[in-house]
């Protein structure tokens, strides 16, 4: 009888933890469900740049890297801006063409390497444009990048 007893409970005791699991487990779904249904009605990114924007490239830029100094690099880029006049600012493009060229003189071939010292870099020479210009230049953008 005692052993009929402590079947029972057991099989009661496990029919309840059983159902308890599965009813988390179901909500847990739902959950996911939710969030992946609200991600999906949530409106495209809106484009970083708004109103007419202007590209001007800057002119080629070859130099050596600080570490290693045998080391050679070379970069092509644009800036991105909205104000008109700096379409035909040549000077200001010339001021953040040095600017780089000063600063990859200090940059060491580890610094740049892999895709996050890529993105740095980037983040970097964009900043150093955006204060050159007070601001004018919205964005960077790296078109060739060559280490030799």
């Amino acid at each position: 009888m005692k052993l009929i007893a402590a079947l029972l409970l057991l099989t009661v005791a496990a029919a309840g933890l059983g159902g308890g699991l599965g009813i988390q487990l179901a909500k847990q779904v739902e959950d996911a469900v939710k969030q992946k249904e609200s991600a999906a009605e949530k409106p495209a990114v809106a484009p970083r740049f708004t109103g007419p924007t202007h590209l001007k490239a800057l002119a080629p830029i070859v130099t050596n890297l600080g570490e290693p100094s045998d080391v050679w690099i070379r970069i092509e880029s644009s800036i991105i801006f909205d104000d008109e006049a700096i379409a035909a600012d040549d000077v200001l493009a010339g001021e953040i063409g040095e600017d780089i060229l000063t600063y990859l003189r200090t940059v060491s071939l580890s610094q740049i390497e892999g895709p996050s010292g890529m993105q740095h870099l980037r983040e970097d020479l964009a900043e150093r444009a955006r204060i050159r210009s007070q601001d004018r230049v919205k964005e960077l953008v790296i078109q060739t990048l060559v280490v030799e």
